[in-house]
């Protein structure tokens, strides 16, 4: 027997929120939400298939982004838990997911930091940098927090010598690429003036990357994907490689564990040629 895309689909209205009756309307709420489903998107990303926050606290499948979103009720509550859960390390949020703004829950923090750049410890950076992995922007700002963390936007430009505005695009793009190997982390935001305050995530999150640190990376793969497929319910190898970057033999890997365990099988979806996988 096959499944229809719209029982999926129906199936993940329900796990995501994206339904008025279970709609997330309170920052209590939009917690359990995030603890609940371990890590999602705060707005949908393309061609990636993971909860959303926005979706969950509009309780639609697809809500209309409104025209004026500085009005707008349910972006206001996802712009609050963004500042307001990580300011009391509650979550992590960062662009650590397919270099998307993302939550995820501090259960399911030390998975994904045990599959970083950063896993062997902040100094790693110098190394990454030798070897031509790491911009020499990104290398100036991680030596400016190594010597003093936490820094707001202003005084870590200053200190890592970006304040000239022509160098704004490769300041920008330097703290990207450090939020994405989880070397940096947005903590508060300040707004007299506004600004961001940022800080090491190895310091900020001390007790989760020591766990972190006590993990294998096949068992950090297997407990993301576990998840993952309690949350969308079928996937593929070329889905998961989108959203996570892994090697495809890591990818076929860690399906074949959960598959030995019984815990995901082969799934026909109408319309499909090739079977999916997945817990339907």
């Amino acid at each position: 027997m096959s499944i229809s895309w719209e029982k999926i689909e129906s199936s993940r209205d329900t796990r995501y929120r994206r339904q008025k009756r279970l709609q997330v309307t309170t920052e209590s709420q939009v917690l359990d939400f995030i603890n609940d489903v371990g890590f999602c998107f705060a707005f949908a990303a393309k061609n990636s298939e993971l909860p959303c926050l926005w979706h969950a606290v509009c309780g639609e499948r697809n809500p209309v982004m409104p025209e004026h979103i500085q009005h707008d009720w349910s972006i206001g509550m996802v712009w609050h838990a963004k500042d307001s859960l990580p300011a009391q390390k509650k979550v992590y949020y960062g662009k650590a997911i397919k270099n998307r703004p993302a939550f995820i829950a501090l259960e399911y923090f030390p998975f994904f930091y045990r599959l970083s750049d950063a896993y062997k410890g902040h100094e790693v950076y110098v190394a990454q940098y030798m070897r031509g992995e790491l911009s020499p922007a990104a290398k100036r700002i991680m030596d400016a927090l190594s010597e003093q963390s936490p820094q707001i936007t202003r005084e870590l430009k200053q200190s890592s010598g970006y304040t000239n505005p022509q160098k704004r695009y490769q300041f920008d793009r330097a703290m990207a690429e450090l939020q994405m190997k989880m070397f940096i982390v947005k903590i508060a935001e300040t707004y007299d003036p506004f600004m961001f305050v940022w800080d090491l995530v190895e310091r900020r999150f001390s007790e989760e990357t020591a766990i972190a640190k006590t993990i294998k990376a096949e068992d950090a793969r297997s407990n993301i994907l576990r998840k993952y497929f309690q949350n969308v319910f079928v996937s593929n190898p070329n889905g998961i490689q989108r959203l996570f970057g892994w090697g495809q033999a890591e990818i076929n890997a860690a399906l074949d564990k959960l598959k030995k365990r019984d815990e995901i099988h082969d799934i026909l979806i109408d319309g499909e040629k090739k079977p999916w996988v997945g817990i339907l």
